[in-house]
């Protein structure tokens, strides 16, 4: 989507401080690859972004930056380079690296297949058995890299359901960092391969702040730890920005007859007319929210395309931007956001 109205500052600058998730999706450079062990030059390339924008930032709030990275591990990597674990036996210093800094690490899975008759890869989501183990494939091949459980997790393709959500709770998985407010089912991605069995997500009444969700509903907070799935659920931050380039008479108008609000996810992967302009509606849309915090996510992109370039422009802008000294790039399972989820924030126990 082509956000492309010009500039407007936020009506106000607060000097609060945000928790702040960086989520990195670290997979191969195509959303489809050939066979063969070649090297993730996209993840290479974003550690090194990574590098730069660590100092940048953390010269800016004066806090350290940790961006969480969420790895590929599920069974259509093997397909394609050999193993489960290549990632991290071709890329393991660049991994131990991170582990130095103490960025937090998850696992980023998708239900992908190999339509033989086809010749394409494809998003198996009809087929509950084979969603439920390609996450557990990749949460037990990250604890046998790291020796340590996979307790953060952020599913590929838009895809989080019940069933997936109850396999990621008896897993030990502690976060997720799938849902993104407002986005409705899709049938049609890029990151679904060819084509996709079924269809993703559905987010549009999913909570704008982080929440434990019910056990009738992924998308409904409980409001009590007793009936509760014992799983953090992070949504990427979301905004009405439709409403936000909207000509103040026309919002004032809607204001007053109740028109309802509709957020949309602030990825950054869209295209923005500028970086200030993403950055501005960021921070007007953590002031605006209930839990005052922020999440987007980027996946590690082939160096020098389109895209890489675009989110890479966009990141590299951030230091200037004034949101810059009021962020706190914190692990998802910190105390910061923590503080922030239901039921905890209303005082259930």
């Amino acid at each position: 989507m082509d956000v492309s109205e010009r500039a407007r500052p936020p009506l106000f600058h607060m000097k609060t401080p945000i928790p702040a998730i960086w989520r990195i999706d670290v997979e191969p450079d195509e959303f489809e690859n050939e066979v063969g062990e070649g090297p993730w030059t996209g993840f290479l390339a974003t550690v090194e972004l990574a590098e730069e924008l660590r100092k940048r930032l953390a010269d800016r709030s004066g806090h350290p930056v940790r961006p969480a990275w969420f790895v590929r591990f599920d069974p259509d990597i093997e397909r394609c380079f050999g193993s489960l674990d290549y990632v991290v036996r071709r890329h393991g210093a660049e991994i131990d690296r991170l582990r130095g800094h103490g960025d937090p690490l998850g696992i980023h899975v998708h239900a992908g297949r190999w339509d033989e008759a086809r010749s394409v890869s494809f998003s198996d989501y009809a087929d509950t058995a084979w969603t439920t183990h390609c996450l557990t494939v990749a949460a037990e091949t990250f604890a046998e890299c790291f020796g340590e459980p996979a307790r953060r997790s952020s599913q590929g393709g838009y895809f989080l359901t019940e069933s997936i959500l109850d396999a990621a709770v008896a897993l030990g998985i502690q976060v997720d960092l799938t849902p993104e407010p407002g986005l409705g089912p899709k049938t049609e991605d890029p990151a679904f391969g060819a084509y996709a069995t079924a269809p993703s997500g559905d987010f549009r009444k999913c909570p704008r702040q982080p929440y434990y969700p019910s056990r009738q509903s992924l998308d409904m907070p409980s409001s009590s730890f007793a009936e509760c799935r014992p799983i953090l659920l992070v949504p990427m931050t979301a905004y009405d920005y439709v409403s936000y380039f909207t000509p103040w008479p026309r919002r004032i108008v809607k204001g007053l007859l109740g028109w309802p609000r509709h957020h949309a996810p602030l990825n950054p992967w869209k295209t923005w007319s500028s970086p200030q302009v993403y950055w501005d509606l960021i921070e007007r849309a953590a002031d605006e929210q209930a839990a005052r915090y922020i999440a987007f996510a980027i996946r590690t992109d082939l160096p020098g395309s389109s895209l890489a370039e675009e989110v890479g422009a966009l990141l590299k802008y951030l230091p200037n931007h004034p949101i810059s000294e009021r962020l706190r790039f914190v692990d998802p399972l910190g105390p910061e956001i923590l503080a922030l989820a239901t039921p905890s924030r209303n005082g259930a126990r």
